[in-house]
C-alpha cells in the first residue's frame, strides 16, 4: 500500500492556484490526484475556485487615470465603490494618477471662479452633452449644435389643453408612445379659474382614450413630485415637461428641459424633439452645514452669489460635499430653485445617494452618466457654506437675497409652507418640529401644502399633520396651485406673504397690477414655521439648534 499523500496547507493550495489555475492541473502538479479531492481541499481550507478576471487590468487602469476616484471608475464598471477598489488593489494601482498629484498643487478660493478646462485630454464632455450624444446616436456633441432626439420622459401639467388641441391639428390618430408621456391635472377640486373643470374634463378623456398609462388626478399631487416618488425618469435619461421647473428631475442626474406647447404636440405626435446642445457651468459647493440651513437657503445664496446672468441659459451640474450630504429631495429643492435664476437645466452628480433612492423606486436598468475629467464648462465657480446662514429672497423677486435676520420683525399675514419645490416629507417634519405643542400668530394664516398624496399620508401617520392642524394651519390638498398669480388672488392689498415655492414669475397671468402693495419672499420651510409662531419674518437658528 503507498504511503497516504500529505495534504497541501492553505498557503500551498493558494500558491498551486496561481500558477496552475484549475482543479485538473493542481492534481497533476500533486502526483495525479483527482480534480475532486483538490476540489474538497479547497472547500474545507476556505479556497475559493479560479476563475477568469472579470475585468482586466488594462481596463481597470485606464479608468483610475481617466477618473481618480473609485466610486466614479465603479459607476462606469456598474459595480460598487468598494468592488472597484478591491479590482484597482488586486492590480497594485495604488498611486494616485499624475493629474490629481497637479491638481493638489492649486488653489482654488471659495467664491471664485476657477479655470474652465484640465490639461488631460479625454472627452472633454459635460453631463449633458454625454446625454444628447447618446440620444442623437453620436459620438459626441458641441456647445451650439442642434440635434433631433427622442426623450425618455415628457411630463404635462400646464396648458395640457392647448397642447391637446394642437396635437388634434397634426396627422397623428395615437400618440408616439402612452408608456413615456405624463400627464398630472393642477387644479383644486372646488374654485379656481373659469373653465378649468372642462379643461380637466377634456384631458381626463384624453388620457383615457389614448391609454395614457401615467396619468394623475389632481388629488394625487404635483407632477414633478409624482415623477420623483414613482421613478418614472432615470439617470442618465432625458426628461421634457411643460413648463421651466421640470430642471427639477435634475436632483436624479438625468437631464430635463422645458418645451413649448408646439414642441410637446410634436413630441406627442412623433416622439422627437429638435435641441440645441447648451453650454454648461460647474458649481462645486463644499464646506459645512449647519443645521438651521436647507437646501432652499443654500440655492438662494446661490443665485445671490452668481448674480448678473452668468447662469441664464446655462445647464448647472452641482459637485461638491455639501450636495454629496443631501438628501434626494434636497436636491430636487436645489435645482427646482435653479430655474428661478435662468438656468436651463440644473444636473446633481449620480453617487450613491441617488443609487439607494431609486432601489425601491425604479424599474429596470438604467446607465448613469459622468462628465468626462476635462470637461470644457462655460465657467466653473466654488461656494463655501462655512458662514452660511438662513436666506431669504424678495419681495417679489429672486434676485435680491438677503440673510433672514436682516428682515427680523417685518410682520407677515401670510405664509405658505409645502407647495412643489418644499413639500416632501423631510420638509413637513422640519415644520412640524417647529410648531409642535405651539400656537401660530393671530394675526397670520399658515397653508401647508404636502407635495403629494403619499407625502401626506406619510404625514399623517407620523402625526405631522396632528401637529400642524393643533398649531393652527390650514391644510390643503396635495399639489394645490400655490403659484406667483394664485397667491397674489389670496392676498389683499399691503399684505406681506412667505412661501417656500420655487419661482416669483408669473404663470400667465396678469399678476403686475395684482402685486400692487403686496410683498411675496421666498424662504426655507424652517423660516416660515418659525415666521408662523411669532407673526413676523424670524430667523429659525434659534429653533434648530
Amino acid at each position: 500500500m503507498s504511503p497516504r499523500k500529505k495534504i497541501p496547507t492553505k498557503a500551498e493550495l493558494l500558491q498551486l492556484q496561481k500558477l496552475y489555475k484549475t482543479d485538473e492541473k493542481i492534481g497533476e502538479r500533486l502526483g495525479g490526484v483527482p480534480s475532486y479531492l483538490v476540489a474538497y481541499w479547497r472547500r474545507k481550507k476556505n479556497v475559493p475556485k479560479y476563475s477568469l478576471p472579470k475585468f482586466s487590468e488594462s481596463e481597470i487602469r485606464n479608468l483610475w487615470e481617466r477618473f481618480g476616484d473609485d466610486d466614479k471608475c465603479g459607476l462606469e464598471l456598474g459595480i460598487s465603490k468598494a468592488a472597484f477598489y478591491n479590482w484597482r488593489r488586486r492590480y497594485g494601482l495604488r498611486e494616485k494618477p499624475a493629474f490629481l498629484k497637479l491638481e493638489q498643487l492649486e488653489l482654488n478660493f471659495p467664491g471664485m471662479k476657477t479655470r474652465t478646462t484640465s490639461q488631460t485630454l479625454y472627452g472633454k464632455q459635460c453631463i449633458s452633452q454625454k446625454i444628447l450624444a447618446h440620444l442623437a446616436e453620436l459620438e459626441k456633441v458641441e456647445v451650439g449644435q442642434k440635434v433631433t432626439v427622442e426623450p425618455d420622459l415628457v411630463v404635462s401639467h400646464l396648458r395640457t389643453r392647448e397642447i391637446i388641441d394642437r396635437f388634434g391639428q397634426l396627422s397623428s390618430d395615437y400618440v408616439w408612445n402612452a408608456g413615456k408621456i405624463v400627464v398630472v391635472l393642477r387644479a383644486s377640486a372646488i374654485g379656481g379659474t373659469p373653465g378649468v373643470a372642462d379643461d380637466n374634463r377634456i384631458t381626463r378623456e384624453f388620457a383615457r382614450r389614448h391609454n395614457i398609462r401615467h396619468f394623475y388626478d389632481f388629488n394625487m399631487g404635483s407632477c414633478h413630485q409624482l415623477v420623483l416618488e414613482n421613478g418614472l425618469l432615470k439617470p442618465g435619461q432625458l426628461g421634457v415637461g411643460s413648463d421651466r421647473l421640470a430642471i427639477s428631475y435634475g436632483c436624479l442626474s438625468t437631464l430635463a428641459i422645458y418645451a413649448s406647447v408646439d414642441e410637446m404636440a410634436s413630441i406627442w405626435s412623433d416622439g422627437k424633439i429638435e435641441v440645441e446642445v447648451p453650454p454648461s457651468i460647474r458649481i462645486d459647493i463644499n464646506g459645512r452645514r449647519v443645521r438651521s440651513v436647507s437646501a432652499k437657503d443654500v440655492g438662494l445664496y446661490m443665485i445671490k452669489q452668481l448674480s448678473g446672468g452668468e447662469i441664464n441659459g446655462r445647464v448647472l451640474e452641482y459637485y461638491g460635499s455639501v450636495i454629496s450630504h443631501m438628501s434626494v429631495g434636497e436636491r430636487f429643492t436645489l435645482a427646482n430653485l435653479s430655474a428661478a435664476a435662468g438656468a436651463t437645466a440644473a444636473i446633481c452628480h449620480f453617487d450613491s445617494a441617488t443609487r439607494r433612492y431609486l432601489t425601491t423606486r425604479a424599474t429596470g436598468g438604467y446607465a448613469p452618466v459622468i462628465a468626462d475629467k476635462d470637461a470644457v464648462y462655460g465657467g466653473m465657480y466654488q461656494i463655501n457654506t462655512d458662514q452660511l446662514i438662513p436666506q431669504i429672497a424678495g419681495p417679489n423677486t429672486v434676485e435680491k437675497v438677503r440673510a433672514v435676520a436682516e428682515l427680523e420683525g417685518t410682520p407677515v399675514h401670510q405664509i405658505i409652507l409645502g407647495t412643489c419645490s418644499s413639500g416632501r416629507f423631510e420638509d413637513l417634519r422640519i415644520g412640524a418640529d417647529i410648531l409642535k405643542g405651539k400656537k401660530i400668530s393671530r394675526d397670520c394664516r399658515l397653508l401647508v401644502i404636502p407635495g403629494s398624496r403619499t407625502v401626506y399620508l406619510d404625514a399623517l401617520k407620523k402625526g405631522l399633520i396632528r401637529a400642524y392642524v393643533e398649531a393652527g394651519a390650514i391644510i390643503m390638498n396635495p399639489g394645490f396651485q400655490a403659484d406667483m398669480d394664485a397667491i397674489a388672488q389670496s392676498m389683499a392689498a399691503s399684505e406681506k406673504c412667505l412661501t417656500t415655492i420655487g419661482s416669483l414669475n408669473s404663470t400667465g397671468n396678469d399678476t403686475a397690477n395684482g402685486l400692487a402693495g403686496r410683498d411675496i419672499y421666498i424662504c426655507s420651510p424652517a423660516t416660515a414655521a418659525a415666521s408662523a409662531l411669532s407673526g413676523s419674518i424670524t430667523d429659525p437658528t434659534r429653533f434648530l439648534t
